[in-house]
């Protein structure tokens, strides 16, 4: 018995740093952010008044949260179906024996390594509607030209699409190192039977890339929920509120109007909304258990 009861507390002593490290980085952030959001906290003073729900009453009355709601939602919609979709054909693609694949597959990983910051400078002056290099295309072919940032209709899709091609070479490799453990077999005898690359895809790839997908698939839920950098370094939130998003909501409340209790409450809404959305994504779409 000693013996059992020693290896358990060792077994439990290696893992504790992890715990810790996860108590210090993420639960007690949570739990002061929770508190702070019954209080009337202002930038610059030691100590905030305590007022209970007041924070989450004034945020629910206003049609500026609910309207970050919807962009939250729209944005978070939107971002998962490109970076599902676009990254598993991506994969397939490289998958393939090509000639020079090897070099293809690591020029993959470029938009994933350059900081975000360098990549939405960039990005900002490139979709500049007179100088930018997108609208000098659009202008020397179609003779018109498009505020990319600047238009209500043009911001979700620019900054999606913008932040998709960012975070693509994640799961375009998480795809792919599942596409190589599919035995080769398998698709020689579909091939034997007459079946297509569509029928191939169909009942061979997908169903055996499920796990993965879903797997990906709520990684990318959580990252673009909490997506902060780049829509603020592209839009800060506008045109006209139409990229605020609740962190970028959380951010403007707490740190350029300083009413960090409301910025709290923001925060601690927006987890309660993000916990929820991931049990409901783990109820519907998760891999039935094989028998």
């Amino acid at each position: 018995m000693k013996v059992n009861y020693k290896v358990n507390f060792l077994k439990y002593l290696y893992i504790f740093p992890i715990f810790a490290l996860i108590g210090v980085v993420f639960i007690y952030p949570l739990f002061q952010v929770i508190n702070s959001s019954f209080y009337n906290i202002r930038m610059g003073k030691s100590e905030g008044v305590f007022i209970g729900l007041d924070n989450y009453r004034l945020i629910f009355s206003e049609p500026l949260f609910w309207k970050s709601v919807n962009s939250t939602l729209i944005w978070t919609l939107c971002s998962l179906v490109i970076q599902l979709i676009i990254p598993m054909f991506v994969a397939i693609i490289l998958n393939q024996k090509l000639k020079g694949i090897h070099f293809i597959r690591s020029s993959v990983l470029l938009p994933y390594i350059v900081p975000m910051v360098a990549l939405a400078v960039s990005m900002r002056w490139m979709l500049l509607p007179e100088i930018g290099i997108f609208n000098e295309i659009l202008k020397n072919t179609i003779g018109t030209q498009i505020s990319f940032l600047g238009s209500q209709n043009a911001a979700i899709p620019t900054v999606v699409i913008f932040n998709s091609w960012k975070l693509m070479p994640f799961g375009t490799l998480l795809i792919l190192s599942a596409l190589q453990t599919i035995p080769e077999e398998l698709y020689e005898a579909a091939r034997v039977d007459g079946a297509n690359f569509w029928k191939q895809f169909i009942y061979i790839t997908f169903p055996l890339l499920g796990k993965i997908i879903w797997f990906m698939g709520f990684l990318v839920l959580v990252w673009n929920f909490n997506a902060f950098d780049a829509i603020w370094l592209t839009t800060e939130g506008g045109p006209g509120h139409i990229l605020q998003t609740l962190p970028v909501l959380v951010y403007r409340r707490a740190f350029k109007v300083f009413r960090l209790g409301e910025g709290a409450a923001i925060a601690t809404v927006g987890s309660v909304f993000l916990v929820i959305i991931g049990l409901l994504y783990f109820k519907l779409f998760a891999p039935k258990k094989e028998d």
